[in-house]
C-alpha cells in the first residue's frame, strides 16, 4: 500500500498535459449516462480509487468534476483521472462531457520515455491503446454517445456538429463515432473517423 501511495502521490507524474480519451456524451440537461460511465470506470477490477488528495478512499460521485486513481495495464500500474464536465450556458444547448486522462508524464516515466503520446505523430503503449478502446465499447453500450476523440489535449475542441462541414484537421486525433451516424458526416471527413462497431470488430478479429 506505501508503494501505490507514493505513485499516487508522486506530483512528478502529473504534469505535461493530457493524452485523453474525451467523450461528447449527450445533452447537459441528462446526467444519468455520466453516472453511468463514471460507476464503470471507478468498479472495473483493474481501478483504484477514486482517492483525495491525501490518497483516502472517496466514493465516485458526479458532482466531483474530477476522479483520480491508480489503474493496471498489463504489468503496470499508473495514476489516471476521469472528468466529467457539464455545459450549461445553456444547459438546453450544452453537452455533458466525460473525459479518461492521463498525464504524459507518466505514461513516459512508467511505460518508457519513447512513449510520447504528445507529438505530430504519437506513440501510445498498446496497454494503453487497449483499454482506452474497451473504454470505446463499453461506454457505447451503456449509453450510444455522440463523439469521442483521443489525443493529447483534445477534450472539447471538437463536436459531433463539426463533422458535418468541411473540416481541416492539424494533427491527428481520432474521431470516433458510432456506425448509426456516418452517414450524417461529410464524406471528406471519414478519413480520420473510425466507428465504434469497427473498433469491436478489430479486437476479436
Amino acid at each position: 500500500m506505501t508503494k501505490l501511495k507514493e505513485l499516487f502521490l508522486n506530483s512528478e507524474l502529473r504534469a505535461g498535459g493530457f493524452y485523453e480519451l474525451a467523450i461528447q456524451v449527450c445533452q447537459s440537461d441528462n446526467n444519468m449516462p455520466i453516472k453511468d460511465y463514471t460507476s464503470y470506470i471507478w468498479s472495473l477490477d483493474y481501478v483504484e480509487g477514486p482517492f483525495d488528495e491525501n490518497f483516502n478512499l472517496i466514493t465516485a460521485d458526479i458532482e466531483n468534476i474530477q476522479h483520480r486513481g491508480l489503474i493496471t495495464l498489463g504489468d503496470y500500474k499508473i495514476p489516471f483521472m476521469t472528468y466529467n464536465i457539464r455545459e450549461d450556458e445553456p444547459v438546453e444547448t450544452g453537452f455533458n462531457w466525460f473525459d479518461i486522462c492521463f498525464y504524459t508524464s507518466a505514461i513516459e516515466h512508467i511505460f518508457g520515455e519513447e512513449y510520447q503520446t504528445w507529438s505530430e505523430s504519437p506513440k501510445v503503449p498498446i496497454e494503453l491503446t487497449l483499454f482506452l478502446e474497451n473504454s470505446i465499447i463499453e461506454l457505447y453500450k451503456l449509453f450510444p454517445f455522440k463523439l469521442a476523440l483521443k489525443d493529447f489535449e483534445i477534450s472539447g475542441q471538437y463536436y459531433f456538429k463539426d463533422l458535418k462541414t468541411v473540416l481541416e484537421v492539424p494533427f491527428s486525433p481520432l474521431f470516433i463515432i458510432g456506425g448509426i451516424n456516418l452517414e450524417k458526416i461529410l464524406e471528406s471527413n471519414r478519413a480520420f473517423v473510425t466507428t465504434v462497431e469497427k473498433i469491436e470488430k478489430e479486437k476479436y478479429a
